[in-house]
């Protein structure tokens, strides 16, 4: 760890808004009878039950549901409300809400969809800046600017000047190019004092993703829905699909039924239980036309609107914190392909609900009040009473932040007057889950930083180990392993939780002689290092693996291990493998 300032302490989490308890993390986590996670975790299913009754600034909703991951490990899933309630007067809940619920998730999917498009990039079936009428078979043009040519990345950013219709979809058995063909086409018209053509001007369009559906059937000549569940969702083991394709049956049917109020009675409004029960995808048709032989005759590129590209995705919090962690180590998908200049305005922020935007992923701008001044990287889903979010922050930013954290939530049933939050992107139902979240995560994280090893003392003397060690190398022909670093460094803290992992263990325990040299805040033991050529120690932990005889063994590399915390276990079996001396 590379320190430029006094110790820092692990920040407080931000403090929950109305209807949630301040809460800091001073908890002491490890000691006898101590706050425990799973005490935590209780605490955060209370706090989703609060919001389902409507305890706070929102009205009762139908279900709410959250999963936080933390580093790659699932550290909470928790849900409450009604899958489905019943079809009698007082509607009991028929079925309960959980983490694995899967539902319609809105607008994530278009994010999903970004990832199908990445596919075949990869496979150099799409060029992103490439005119997509060439994987359309048909001309796509804003007719005021006949010129442009309008490109998939263009479409994925939502620069491509289109424009949403009343209805940005086609019935069976009709042609989704016809969406193009009316006399009012969905495209932006010129405008005096800015340019709005393709590539030029930010306005988000539903209509953008049913086109790139289109684009994905022409370069891969299949049907959307078959190529996402193939490419994309199976390869990564997530069980979900565009309007339920591909998804295990049993799933289906535990699936939830989507509910709006109707005063004080639920009304379904989307997947009744008998679609949850059926077994083909939910396509909207005209009157008289036989679903299941459309599809068994459908071509890729005549309606990939059906599939609903734009937000028919089904699946559960659980997928969706899997899914965005797909996402957000993709640097082509989530580098912002656009920025909202207030000087030189160059789209359309919807009072800054936008900030940022890649492709098929929306930037979130760090905030003091919510996020802590951590930036989100992710989309946000808006449709039949759902309010849905699958979120990333990633360790290290303007904020050093130690972890990457992951969140995906729900809330459906909800109203049409739900009050904003003080973040432009969430409402107030929205930023409570939000919190509840950055909570978990940041509690897991004091937990865990309670349970780590703390293996270096202060009060040791360090170079009389180091002889001792030396001595003992001398006789077994192993090698010495110094580790200069500090129990205050979580990097150091991390290297040692490493050091326990049985593959790691044995190494070190066969190879090596090892003495952990506290190092305070670098101004400890500093002629350790120095006695074998390390004259400034750049972080914690530094390592020196020295030969029997004391020579520096490793002196290109010593201040590898600055980030040990963050790096995988598997990279410092393959490094101190490599250095552990003879084995007895």
């Amino acid at each position: 760890m590379t320190r430029t300032a006094p110790l820092r302490r692990l920040r407080a989490a931000t403090m929950l808004a109305a209807g949630f308890a301040a809460a800091a993390l001073s908890i002491v986590w490890s000691a006898a009878g101590a706050r425990t996670f799973d005490d935590a975790k209780r605490s955060y299913d209370r706090a989703l039950e609060k919001l389902v009754k409507g305890k706070g600034p929102s009205d009762p909703i139908a279900a709410a549901a959250l999963a936080v991951m933390v580093d790659g490990e699932l550290v909470y899933a928790g849900a409450a409300g009604c899958a489905e309630f019943e079809p009698k007067r007082h509607q009991p809940c028929r079925r309960a809400f959980s983490p694995e619920t899967k539902f319609r998730v809105a607008s994530i999917s278009k994010m999903a969809l970004a990832l199908g498009v990445r596919r075949l990039v990869e496979d150099g079936k799409i060029d992103l800046d490439r005119d997509a009428s060439d994987y359309l078979g048909w001309p796509l043009r804003n007719p005021a600017f006949p010129d442009r040519p309008i490109t998939t990345r263009q479409l994925l950013s939502h620069l491509s000047s289109i424009r949403d219709p009343e209805e940005y979809w086609v019935d069976a058995p009709g042609s989704f190019r016809t969406l193009f063909d009316r006399p009012t086409q969905p495209f932006a018209a010129p405008e005096s004092d800015a340019d709005v053509g393709p590539g030029a001007w930010f306005k988000y369009a539903n209509l953008n993703y049913g086109v790139l559906a289109g684009v994905i059937e022409g370069a891969s000549r299949e049907r959307f829905d078959r190529f996402m569940s193939e490419r994309v969702f199976k390869p990564a083991g997530l069980d979900i699909g565009y309007n339920w394709s591909g998804v295990d049956p049993s799933a289906r049917r535990a699936g939830a039924v989507l509910y709006v109020r109707d005063g004080k009675a639920w009304t379904a409004v989307v997947d009744s239980p008998s679609i949850l029960g059926a077994d083909s995808p939910v396509i909207r048709a005209a009157s008289g036309v036989d679903k299941d032989d459309y599809l068994a005759l459908y071509r890729p590129g005549d309606n990939p609107t059906l599939f609903a590209p734009q937000g028919g995705l089904r699946a559960s919090v659980v997928d969706l914190v899997r899914l965005v962690s797909l996402v957000k180590d993709e640097a082509a998908l989530t580098a912002p392909a656009w920025r909202f200049d207030p000087a030189r305005p160059n789209g359309d922020s919807e009072d800054g609900y936008y900030g940022a935007f890649g492709l098929g992923v929306q930037s979130v701008p760090g905030d003091a009040e919510l996020l802590g001044g951590r930036d989100l990287i992710g989309h946000p889903g808006e449709a039949y009473g759902v309010y849905s979010g699958a979120w990333a922050a990633k360790r290290g930013g303007a904020d050093g932040a130690r972890h990457d954290i992951v969140f995906a939530f729900a809330a459906t049933g909800t109203g049409d007057a739900t009050p904003k939050g003080v973040h432009p992107t969430f409402n107030a139902v929205e930023e409570r889950l939000v919190r509840l979240a950055l909570k978990a995560a940041e509690d897991h994280a004091a937990q865990r930083a309670a349970a780590e090893p703390r293996p270096f003392d202060a009060e040791a003397d360090a170079m009389r180990d180091v002889d001792a060690a030396l001595a003992a190398a001398r006789a077994s022909g192993k090698n010495v392993l110094l580790v200069l670093g500090a129990n205050w460094c979580h990097d150091s803290r991390g290297l040692a939780a490493k050091f326990r992992t049985p593959a790691l263990a044995a190494i070190v325990e066969d190879g090596f002689h090892l003495v952990w040299v506290d190092v305070g805040q670098r101004d400890r033991n500093l002629d350790v290092a120095a006695r074998f050529g390390v004259e400034k120690l750049i972080g914690t932990p530094t390592i020196l693996v020295l030969s029997p005889d004391g020579a520096l063994l490793n002196a290109d590399s010593v201040h590898e291990w600055t980030t040990a915390d963050s790096r995988p276990v598997e990279a410092a079996i393959r490094y101190f493998g490599a250095l552990a001396g003879r084995r007895d």
